[in-house]
């Protein structure tokens, strides 16, 4: 089956460009990360809220903190697409480094996404 992919985008044959189930799942994943609660009309509470912590001091609580926000986040928005098998979070020279690891349901294919986002502690 054929989804939409996202960012939303015309093909090169001039239709809506489509991608498979396991390039959904880590879309959503990005989605739910980078999305900051309040920012979607329709459902405010959406989201991560990570941009709150790219300027926080970086300590070993921020790293589990960090790791729990998005683990709980992923659990709350995507419950019928994923189960979250681990969370690695770390951050480096300015950058948070983010590592998920789930399994797709209802197969439990495993899937592994990495982010990084600029401008971090």
């Amino acid at each position: 089956m054929a989804y939409p992919d996202f960012p939303y985008r015309i093909d090169t044959q001039g239709r809506t460009a489509t991608t498979d189930r396991f390039d959904v799942i880590r879309d959503r994943i990005e989605q739910v990360l980078f999305t900051e609660p309040g920012e979607r009309v329709m459902l405010p509470t959406f989201g991560c809220g990570l941009h709150r912590l790219l300027f926080a001091g970086v300590s070993e609580s921020l790293v589990e903190n960090t790791r729990t926000l998005i683990a709980t986040s992923l659990q709350t928005w995507m419950p019928q697409d994923i189960e979250l098998t681990e969370v690695e979070v770390h951050f480096d020279n300015g950058a948070l480094f983010i590592d998920v690891a789930y399994l797709v349901l209802p197969d439990g294919d495993p899937g592994q996404a990495s982010f990084v986002r600029e401008g971090a502690a």
